[in-house]
């Protein structure tokens, strides 16, 4: 078994092991920190299909602006 094979299989798990506990968590704070783990190891998983500029751009909008935008809401109304 080729290493890429392994490696693309272990993104593909940690995204579907992160995606539940994001689902079935009931802290916002860590649902927040599992979704980011979530997009991150779906960028990985768009760098081993070949598609560079999804992943760049899975990074830039979704990690670096959506949820961060999504943990400050959080932080700041959370009592």
């Amino acid at each position: 078994m080729d290493i890429s094979l392994v490696i693309f299989y272990l993104f593909g798990g940690l995204t579907a092991l992160s995606a539940i506990f994001v689902a079935v968590t009931r802290n916002i704070i860590y649902a927040a920190f599992a979704l980011v783990m979530c997009f991150l190891s779906l960028a990985g998983v768009y760098v081993f299909l070949g598609a560079e500029f999804i992943a760049i751009v899975q990074i830039l909008v979704y990690v670096g602006g959506i949820l961060v935008l999504l943990l400050f809401g959080v932080m700041l109304t959370n009592r």
